[in-house]
C-alpha cells in the first residue's frame, strides 16, 4: 500500500480447501465491505475486480508454482487499502499459508504401521513378565 489516506483492512479466509479459495475470496471481500457498498462509498464492481485481481494472483501461484490440489489446504492474510471508491491490495504484506493433503493409502500405511510397532512392544512386554 502507497502512504497516504484510505482505511487500511486486512482480508482473513481462515483455513480453506484450495478448490474453494477463490469464492471464499469474494465472500470475505464483499461481507468485510457490505455496509461500503450500501452506503454507495464503494461500488459492488470494484470489489469484484478487486476480488478477482487478488485470485488471478493467488491461482498463478497455487496452480502453476505450486503445484497444489483441490484438496490441499490454504490460509490467506491480504491487506488492502480502500481510499476514493477503490480497492489497492499490499502485495508485498499478502501471506499465505498452504497445507498438502497426504494421501489416504500413505496415512492407512502409517497407521498400520504404528499398530504393528505397538502390537510389538506389548508382546515384549507380556514376555518379560
Amino acid at each position: 500500500m502507497s502512504e497516504g489516506g484510505g482505511e487500511k483492512l486486512i482480508l482473513r479466509t481462515g483455513i480453506v480447501v484450495a478448490g474453494a479459495y477463490a469464492d471464499r475470496v469474494r465472500r470475505v471481500l464483499f461481507a468485510q465491505l457490505s455496509q461500503k457498498i450500501k452506503s454507495g462509498e464503494l461500488d459492488s464492481k470494484e470489489v469484484a475486480r478487486a476480488a478477482g485481481e487478488l485470485n488471478t494472483i493467488l491461482y498463478d501461484a497455487f496452480v502453476k508454482y505450486l503445484a497444489l490440489s483441490k484438496g490441499d489446504l490454504v490460509r490467506i492474510e491480504a491487506p488492502y487499502k480502500v481510499s476514493d471508491g477503490r480497492i489497492t491490495w499490499d502485495l508485498r504484506e499478502l501471506k499465505v499459508r498452504a497445507f498438502r493433503e497426504i494421501g489416504e493409502e500413505v496415512v492407512e500405511k502409517a497407521i498400520e504401521e504404528a499398530l504393528k510397532a505397538r502390537e510389538a512392544q506389548q508382546a515384549r512386554e507380556e514376555e518379560a513378565v
